[in-house]
């Protein structure tokens, strides 16, 4: 057993040795020695706070896309309409369509309304 952990300590320690460099970026034998990798930083999320924006009776903008929430972009689902608006569900909690009044729903699952179910069937015609 203490010839295994000897073998595996002198791997290691080679290993360690093929990967130094000289500060030049090359290896002491003189072959280029890999790059870190880089970090990509996702930029913050941009545009209107969904506090906001999304409030009961209020006008959901014609030209909504997105709302931001606690530095990322809010929940929501959107359901294209045959007219070219948007249903757009906010948080399970509110719906509008663009450029419509936004509903806040007494009941959940909001889905389940036939509140909700109206303005899904006017979209979509289904």
């Amino acid at each position: 057993m203490p010839r295994l952990v000897v073998l595996t300590v002198t791997a290691l320690l080679l290993l360690a040795g093929c990967t130094s460099s000289d500060g030049n970026g090359r290896g002491e034998d003189g072959q280029p020695t890999a790059k870190p990798p880089t970090t990509k930083t996702t930029p913050a999320p941009t545009g209107p706070a969904c506090s906001g924006i999304w409030k009961d009776g209020a006008t959901l903008p014609a030209d909504y896309t997105k709302c931001v929430d606690g530095g990322a972009y809010g929940l929501q689902d959107v359901t294209e309409c045959q007219d070219g608006t948007k249903l757009v569900a906010y948080s399970d909690t509110f719906f509008a369509v663009t450029g419509g009044r936004i509903s806040k729903p007494k009941v959940a699952p909001m889905q389940d309304t036939p509140e909700f179910g109206k303005a899904y069937t006017a979209c979509t015609g289904e």
